[in-house]
């Protein structure tokens, strides 16, 4: 039956709790690559050709399709047939139940609202449930929430966040493979900081405190004269925002190509761009460069009445943006026309966003210094005591900015007469 023929606008709640239940909840059972997932995706609804129920859902019942089988369709429902390992309800076998509770939050909104590809969030529900499990044997429990809620047990859990790491990467054959688990459990973590669940995130910058390296390890950067050599060579606000974005914030080319001014928080002593989500990486970026950059692209678009927010709109459709293959070509060519190479070849937005990974470790090396100088002098225990319960989260994140603003001086400059001085809108 197609999408159109299940008339899904014209059922009732009960009406389609009932179709759920006689047809849709029976065929996701038999299919055996979903056996750990309680009701089914948004990607396998839309395979299946479901996925006008989670649009009905939403527009005529304001349901979510996660609220909707909790809510209107049962337990019966929500069982996952594993052989009983698992109770109703309990996806990732939590004990705990407000930790259960709010990671589910996390995948149900990125399920719900496809934020992430399936094969991603697969790849993070069983590594998050590794993680728990792990957790538990080693702890003796899996309450995460009640042991992150206090900034003043920070040290404590990032301890246990350790522990559980050390067990976990010792059965994991690569670095490689570790970086790749932490990239994947710490988001969990870094939702449940932002949305209040957590006091703060122990899994941040764990992998300094590891000897891990990533097998190519010697991938090129640009360099601080390329940057300048680009920003010479920028001749619109739309390039000079691209060079800004790119080894200025680090962006991707598809978190560029999708950047609105709804991200910007433009004012105050912490500027920064927010993500709802972000691949790896956390859910603000701060802006060390570049505020007057956005100020003037946005004055720039916003003359024309039909502009909805892109700071890179689709130049044939207004109310979208432009791909992310858009971005990495006007950025190749823009490193032709300032004749930017990186090891006999063209600088890539990948080589651009290298450029501020090197930059931003390069400054936690000079923090870490700095920290292990006071505890010297102060006889504390080392330099990450002074950092994790010496300083406030607000200290750590002024010196970061301080200290990233400092290694990008080179590059940007710092309004002096310098190349980004004669570039003015880069300069906060």
């Amino acid at each position: 039956m197609s999408e159109q023929q299940h008339n899904w606008s014209r059922k009732s709640l009960d009406e389609l709790a009932k179709y759920y239940t006689n047809h849709i909840h029976p065929e996701f059972l038999t299919d055996s690559t979903h056996i750990n997932q309680p009701y089914p995706t948004a990607t396998w609804l839309r395979e299946h050709g479901y996925s006008g129920i989670r649009y009905t859902l939403r527009e005529h019942h304001d349901r979510t399709f996660t609220e909707f089988v909790q809510k209107d369709v049962g337990e019966d429902c929500l069982q996952i047939d594993n052989g009983g390992s698992e109770s109703p309800q309990r996806r990732f076998n939590i004990e705990h139940e407000a930790t259960e509770a709010a990671v589910d939050a996390y995948f149900t909104r990125r399920e719900d609202r496809e934020l992430l590809a399936e094969s991603t969030l697969a790849s993070r529900r069983s590594r998050f449930r590794t993680w728990v499990k792990t957790y538990r044997r080693h702890h003796g429990t899996d309450a995460i929430l009640a042991h992150a809620d206090d900034i003043d047990n920070k040290a404590a859990e990032r301890r246990r966040a350790r522990d559980v790491l050390d067990d976990i990467a010792d059965n994991l054959g690569s670095d490689q493979s570790r970086l790749t688990f932490v990239a994947d459990v710490r988001p969990v973590y870094s939702w449940l900081t932002d949305e209040g669940y957590l006091a703060f995130n122990p899994l941040d910058d764990v992998e300094s405190e590891y000897g891990w390296e990533r097998p190519d390890a010697d991938n090129q950067s640009l360099q601080a004269t390329d940057v300048q050599q680009l920003l010479a060579a920028a001749d619109t606000p739309a390039e000079t925002l691209l060079v800004t974005a790119l080894p200025g914030w680090g962006l991707r080319p598809s978190e560029v190509a999708q950047l609105h001014v709804s991200q910007f928080a433009l004012g105050g002593d912490d500027p920064h761009i927010a993500f709802e989500e972000r691949k790896n990486g956390p859910g603000t970026v701060a802006l060390h460069y570049g505020v007057h950059t956005v100020s003037d692209r946005i004055d720039q678009l916003a003359a024309a009445d039909d502009w909805q927010g892109y700071l890179f709109p689709s130049p044939t459709k207004t109310d979208t943006h432009v791909h992310s293959d858009t971005i990495t070509n006007r950025f190749k060519r823009l490193a032709d026309r300032a004749d930017v190479s990186v090891d006999g070849q063209l600088a890539t937005p990948r080589t651009a966003r290298r450029f501020w990974y090197s930059m931003y470790s390069s400054a936690m090396v000079d923090i870490r210094a700095e920290m292990d100088n006071i505890a010297d002098e102060q006889g504390a225990q080392s330099g990450t005591v002074v950092w994790e319960q010496y300083l406030s989260e607000a200290d750590r994140r002024r010196r970061r900015r301080q200290a990233m603003a400092a290694k990008l001086t080179d590059a940007f400059g710092t309004g002096n007469g310098s190349l980004a001085g004669q570039n003015k809108n880069l300069i906060n």
